[in-house]
């Protein structure tokens, strides 16, 4: 079974991309688009300044929701997705950001940037758009099969429908035995 992965974590956006000092494009990885330059400093975020959240708190959190930027996850995080051989289906770069004058090194971005056909249409209620063809879901249905394209397996992927991400059951399962917070699943 696949499903559906939600941050949790609060207070959202705490963190903003500095696009003047990244040479990627921050809605890159909140789009999940392949970044093909080479990244050899850490990508660079800010305090949004809409958050009373403590430093010391913030840093309890597994994942963290950006401004611009995508999301930010842990080491721990990370060290599951190498653990398992999961790295494979991502890009992961450093990252670097300052927060109440705090400066913290030990989050990552993650990039998820395989798009597969993953909603059972046939079950699933949308609307097409008639000039741009995007989709607007009013029911989601998640195919029952891997997370499969063209022989590869994949184990956590991004909709091509609408952007969600989805994970495989195995890598929900292994990620709650890991007690990683701030991330929910939901077959809906």
């Amino acid at each position: 079974m696949n499903y559906f992965l939600k941050i949790t974590s609060k207070p959202n956006y705490p963190l903003v991309y500095d696009a003047g000092h990244n040479n990627v494009n921050g809605s890159y990885l909140a789009v999940g688009k392949y970044i093909k330059e080479e990244v050899n400093s850490p990508l660079i975020y800010s305090d949004a300044q809409n958050s009373d959240i403590e430093y010391e708190k913030l840093l309890t959190y597994d994942v963290l929701e950006t401004v611009g930027g995508g999301t930010l996850y842990s080491q721990s995080f990370v060290d599951f997705l190498y653990k398992n051989h999961f790295e494979k289906d991502v890009q992961v770069f450093r990252a670097r950001f300052t927060y109440k004058g705090n400066t913290c090194d030990s989050y990552y971005a993650v990039n998820i940037y395989n798009r597969i056909e993953c909603y059972d249409m046939d079950k699933s209620v949308y609307q097409e758009h008639p000039v741009d063809k995007s989709y607007k879901f009013s029911k989601t249905v998640l195919n029952d099969n891997s997370l499969e394209e063209y022989g590869y397996i994949y184990n956590i992927v991004r909709s091509v429908y609408d952007n969600r991400i989805i994970v495989s059951g195995t890598f929900r399962d292994l990620l709650k035995k890991e007690k990683i917070n701030s991330i929910g699943f939901s077959a809906k």
